[in-house]
């Protein structure tokens, strides 16, 4: 049947309805395309196209194909990303994936601690949220991943360092008079600040769906990507925000800090994909990080 540069061919020249277009997005010439989709259909014994003018109008068949192809190509895409990340395993570098607040946290103590014994030791740091960084683990992109509620997998090694309760983030002045204990459905009555793609620990829903699931409305009158923003805004009395009590150890000293009822817990730890081969200096760190539980 048709080999994978046929289905790539098919794929693109599906997706653009021209051969003058696939034969731009893959580099190569309007004639090469034209000559592997007619090879394809030889093969195959009936039409993917009909000729109209300019344009090539998918047949039933195509379509049927296509959804196929799109499986294929995706497969093409992540051995071509892994490929590239197999480039250099001997790199000097030690490359880590991990979420913002943890690299403004939890990663440049651990960092600084192990460059004290190995002085020479680099690092090449991304910051993406927790599902991003699983993707490209995944794809062979780091030596490990620090984050938070990491998922279960066969392909991965997880080590958890840390395991706490969120809490509720509130002004310094307290002007709503809360207790050091606030119930979760005495939340609705309060202006609140939404930190997207927080995560609890319990069957890694997100914390909206955590809410739901206790029948609790909660209107969020502001929703931030960061912590550093809900800091300001819970700063100036704009609202109350929810937020891991290890990040709130560090970035809310100087606001109020509330136990949540019923308690809702979260952990955060590191990640190696056991697929990937990994440098001694990627080996000797990973090492160092398994014994740093806090």
């Amino acid at each position: 049947m048709l080999n994978s540069k046929q289905i790539e061919i098919f794929h693109t020249v599906y997706q653009e309805k021209s051969i003058t277009g696939a034969a731009r997005l893959l580099n190569v010439s309007q004639p090469s395309i034209s000559k592997t989709l007619s090879l394809s259909e030889d093969k195959l014994g009936y039409l993917l196209f009909n000729r109209f003018q300019k344009r090539l109008l998918p047949t039933p068949e195509a379509d049927a194909l296509y959804e196929e192809s799109k499986n294929v190509i995706k497969r093409i895409q992540a051995f071509n990303s892994i490929a590239r990340n197999l480039l250099d395993i001997s790199s000097e570098y030690i490359n880590i994936g991990c979420t913002p607040s943890l690299g403004l946290t939890f990663l440049p103590k651990l960092i600084k601690e192990y460059k004290s014994i190995n002085k020479s030791a680099k690092f090449n740091i991304t910051n993406l949220q927790s599902q991003e960084l699983e993707d490209q683990l995944d794809e062979l992109m780091f030596d490990c991943v620090i984050s938070f509620n990491q998922k279960k997998s066969d392909r991965f090694e997880k080590e958890v360092l840390h395991r706490g309760s969120l809490v509720l983030i509130g002004p310094k002045e307290n002007p709503l008079n809360l207790p050091q204990s606030i119930s979760l459905k005495d939340l609705d009555n309060l202006p609140m600040i939404r930190i997207k793609n927080l995560k609890t620990n319990t069957s890694q829903n997100n914390l909206d769906e955590q809410i739901q699931k206790s029948g609790i409305n909660i209107e969020w009158n502001m929703q931030t990507e960061t912590i550093q923003v809900a800091k300001a805004m819970v700063s100036q009395g704009l609202g109350y925000a929810i937020i891991d009590d290890y990040s709130a150890s560090i970035f809310f000293q100087s606001e109020r800090q509330h136990k949540l009822l019923p308690k809702m817990t979260y952990e955060f730890g590191m990640m190696i994909n056991r697929e990937k081969p990994i440098s001694h200096h990627a080996t000797n760190f990973i090492s160092f990080v398994k014994t740093k539980k806090v």
